[in-house]
């Protein structure tokens, strides 16, 4: 016991060894190495901490010092994150049955959505202290609809409605029906969709959901798909599984996804006892909410549930967005509408091959998979050829952008921002 009791008095000044914290691991002429993960910038560090979970994300993570480096997520090009200015401004807007038409605050976070959801249709969601995300002040109106639309855009941020006059005028005129801000915030990094779909559809950040990015690992550390088969769960249940859950199955729950990977907005088998949800991934979104309202959704005072995303052009998403709306009120159901786009795509189209590069560079097939801001590493290979990931921290710290200068301000293994409370 006495032994046990001191290695616990101990472990934080192991800890703040083990990162060179202050001066720690300065050498004889008083010069301190890097610590990993803390030099760079604090609000870079807390979107990065955001949107990492122990387990789950990537082995070996870095952020760019100004090259954009790029993964295609589902035809999506997502951009690591970088010191360089960076907008994950996003746009959020509520409207219909229920909403009041209160200012939505700049800076409201993608993880407010489901709790202002509930908020509105008077619903006390179990456990709500393991999300962030909290209800919206002031946006219930009291009046109960009996249908919630989401309506997600992937790939879209604010920066798509500023360079676009006729879609940012699309957005203001949805807001003066309900509340909306075009200054709303992902709440994290990288700018992953399935991250930021989740994030939507549960009320939680990525690092207490845990559908980190487009790849996950599994509780037997194997990489998977997000939402594939034997894909982890999300770590909390989604809006829509605790409506299910409430209401006896009652309540009828729908997605029109573009890929598997988004089922996040309604989420899967978080309960034991579930029934099937209407799922369609890759279906028409017009004609498949059409579908969903002749099959009863919103029929009855038990609170149903679409889900939509979409992709494309901002201003075919914002068409589409204003069919689905029209659609709905000619079945005259009440419904509240929220829409919120998951986050800035990459002007650059072209996938990086940091993948390849790192492979090169070690000699040996140890990346298994990249996302935007980390690789998964196989674990096999590294122990056969007798690598570890410092030795891939230092290939990736080695690497220089098309300037000549290096690509990364800072690489460094996952593990390293669970000690980020040190820096």
């Amino acid at each position: 016991m006495l032994v046990a009791a001191m290695a616990l008095v101990g472990a934080p000044a192991v800890a703040l060894t083990a990162f060179c914290v202050g001066e720690s691991c300065a050498p004889e002429g008083g010069v301190a190495t890097a610590v990993p993960f803390c030099p760079l910038p604090a609000d870079l560090r807390a979107g990065i901490e955001a949107g990492f979970r122990q387990g789950r994300s990537p082995d070996v993570m870095a952020a760019t010092a100004g090259s954009e480096v790029v993964t295609i997520v589902d035809g999506t090009p997502v951009s690591w994150p970088s010191t360089a200015p960076h907008d994950a401004r996003v746009p959020i807007v509520f409207w219909g049955a229920g909403v009041s038409g209160a200012p939505l605050p700049d800076g409201t976070g993608l993880d407010q959505i489901a709790p202002t959801l509930a908020s509105i249709l008077s619903f006390d969601r179990p456990h709500p202290q393991v999300r962030a995300g909290v209800a919206v002040d002031g946006l219930a109106s009291g009046q109960r609809p009996r249908l919630v639309v989401v309506i997600a855009m992937k790939g879209v941020g604010t920066a798509a409605f500023d360079a676009q006059r006729a879609t940012r005028r699309s957005i203001r005129n949805l807001t003066s029906e309900g509340a909306g801000t075009l200054e709303g915030s992902t709440g994290s990094l990288p700018l992953d969709p399935a991250a930021s779909l989740t994030t939507i559809g549960t009320g939680a950040l990525p690092t207490q959901h845990g559908i980190t990015a487009s790849f996950v690992r599994n509780d037997k550390g194997e990489l998977t798909p997000a939402w594939g088969d034997d894909a982890p769960l999300s770590v909390v249940s989604t809006l829509a599984e605790d409506l299910d859950r409430r209401f006896g199955e009652r309540s009828s729950i729908g997605l029109v996804a573009r890929d598997a990977s988004d089922r996040g907005l309604v989420g899967g088998s978080w309960y034991p006892e579930h029934d099937h949800d209407d799922v369609r991934v890759g279906a028409d979104p017009l004609a498949s909410v059409g579908s969903m309202l002749d099959r009863g959704f919103g029929a009855d005072d038990t609170p149903d549930m679409i889900a939509v995303s979409l992709g494309g052009s901002a201003a075919k998403m914002i068409r589409t967005t204003i069919a689905i709306d029209s659609l709905v009120r000619q079945a005259q159901v009440p419904a509240t509408f929220v829409l919120a786009g998951t986050g800035q795509a990459s002007t650059v189209t072209t996938a990086s091959s940091i993948a390849d590069d790192v492979d090169t560079a070690i000699g040996a097939p140890v990346v298994t998979a990249a996302v935007a801001g980390g690789l998964f590493l196989d674990q096999a290979v590294m122990a056969a050829n007798d690598i570890t990931s410092d030795d891939v921290v230092r290939g990736m710290d080695a690497m220089k952008g098309p300037d000549g200068t290096p690509l990364f301000a800072d690489a460094y293994p996952g593990f390293a921002i669970s000690f980020s409370r040190y820096c």
